[in-house]
């Protein structure tokens, strides 16, 4: 027997429908290569952008990372990318993200904890790829909808060696 929905559950719902609503968006904006937009309307000024080894279990925090920038880094990253100027990336790969099992972690007062899983397929150069991996964002309200001040990207593979180097934003 299915029971009606409180008022409770209701804002729950719509929470996570807006939340999934935005997660899509920002996965439309990389896979379309529309890194400033991506960067100047999905990102808080604080940003914090992490990728740890793949080769290390536990906490993540404490791993060395294949990518730490903050807003500063990420911009250059942004724009070394979109100039032509990473060699791997010329011309530019085709990315199409999967995102599932979005989740809402918690509600902190000044952020939400927000989970999700993640394949990114990445073609160009004559190869195809797949990235598997796990989401951990720290969203902030702008208005309706969010911005991201934490994301982290904890990939599932033991190595990247078969996919080279990691040359697009995941």
């Amino acid at each position: 027997m299915i029971t009606e929905l409180t008022v409770d559950d209701t804002a729950q719902v719509r929470l996570w429908h807006r939340v999934s609503q935005f997660l899509f968006r920002e996965a439309r904006l990389l896979d379309e290569w529309r890194l400033r937009e991506w960067y100047d309307e999905i990102l808080t000024a604080d940003i914090r952008y992490s990728v740890p080894a793949t080769d290390v279990r536990g906490e993540p925090a404490d791993a060395l990372g294949l990518i730490d920038d903050d807003a500063a880094r990420l911009r250059q990253r942004i724009e070394q990318l979109l100039n032509g100027e990473v060699w791997c990336e010329n011309p530019r790969s085709r990315t199409n993200r999967m995102i599932t099992n979005v989740e809402i972690l918690a509600d902190r007062g000044t952020h939400l904890d927000v989970a999700a899983n993640v394949v990114v397929h990445r073609f160009g150069h004559g190869r195809s790829d797949a990235y598997v991996g796990k989401y951990r964002f720290e969203l902030v309200a702008d208005g309706e909808t969010f911005r991201v001040r934490r994301r982290l990207v904890v990939l599932d593979h033991e190595t990247l060696y078969e996919h080279g180097k990691l040359s697009i934003i995941l």
